[in-house]
Formats: C-alpha cells, sequence, structure tokens
C-alpha cells in the first residue's frame, strides 16, 4: 500500500480543485502529481510546460522544505505534508 500525505494546493491550484488540501496515496512525488492530473486535468497546464517541463514558478515543499529543485522520483512517507504552491508574481511560461 502506497504513503498517504497530505497535499495542500495554492492559489490557482486550490480555484481549479475546489479545494485547499487532498489526502492522497503516492509513493513517489511524481506519482502524485500524475494522480492529481488525473483527477484534475486542468492542473497539467498550471504544473507542466507544453515541453513536458515543471513550470520553473511552481514551487513543492515536503514537511515545510522546499524542494529545490523538485526531483520528482522523491520517495514519500506515510503523513508527509506535500505544498504545492505556484509563485504570486507566477504566470505562463
Amino acid at each position: 500500500m502506497a504513503p498517504r500525505v497530505k497535499v495542500r494546493l495554492f492559489h490557482e491550484l486550490r480555484t481549479n480543485v475546489g479545494q485547499s488540501e487532498l489526502e492522497l496515496e503516492a509513493n513517489t512525488l511524481s506519482e502524485l502529481v500524475q494522480i492529481l492530473i488525473q483527477r484534475y486535468s486542468t492542473l497539467k497546464e498550471l504544473l507542466f510546460d507544453s515541453k513536458g517541463n515543471l513550470r520553473g514558478y511552481m514551487f513543492f515543499y515536503i514537511n515545510n522544505a522546499v524542494q529545490d529543485p523538485p526531483i520528482l522520483s522523491r520517495k514519500l512517507n506515510d503523513g508527509d505534508l506535500v505544498l504545492l504552491v505556484p509563485s504570486a508574481a507566477g504566470g505562463k511560461s
């Protein structure tokens, strides 16, 4: 069974999903992102550019530590708190 993590969404991510916090089961940060995109397809263009690269203005925090750069293969643990925070000044690039 995959670890159960809390995901907090901010700004336009929260607006697109319709809630600010979710609980998901995911083994890695990449799996978590894919689950979010499967459930909320509008998040894909907010998280990734047209070439499939993570947008530079998207910040990922795990247990309040910024992941800079975010390593999508990072393993998640039961109870982790993952924050997805677009930069307040961010825009489409």
